[in-house]
């Protein structure tokens, strides 16, 4: 029988990376965090949106998401919202905008590394 290996601090590694096996409400997010933007957990990303304007979501821009799967972001600021959820602004680490249209990223913390839309 193998012994498990015991970490101080099982929610990062020495990159400062999240990891995903830990259950996300748990894990403090902070600006300057890198993560990468994994495959959508549906159709398209669900809980990645290129605004906070939900009335003004289109099928284009849902589209225009996808082609960013793979990229490496990082937390620029971090909203509270008043139902208690939180949402991080992301940018691309190498300061390019994702698009014309599109600067930034935002994306429901917890409910996107649930569904791995963000990786650590």
């Amino acid at each position: 029988m193998k012994k498990e290996i015991i970490l101080p601090f099982p929610e990062y590694d020495k990159n400062d990376r999240i990891r995903t096996n830990v259950d996300s409400e748990e894990i403090p997010i902070r600006p300057g965090m890198l993560f990468k933007l994994g495959r959508p957990s549906n159709l398209y990303y669900e809980f990645i949106y290129a605004s906070l304007h939900f009335d003004r979501h289109k099928l284009s821009d849902l589209k225009e998401l996808l082609k960013f799967r793979g990229t490496e972001v990082q937390v620029v600021s971090i909203l509270k919202m008043k139902d208690g959820s939180t949402i991080a602004a992301l940018s691309r680490t190498d300061d390019k905008a994702f698009s014309e249209s599109i600067a930034k990223l935002f994306a429901d913390v917890s409910k996107s590394i649930r569904a791995k839309e963000l990786l650590g």
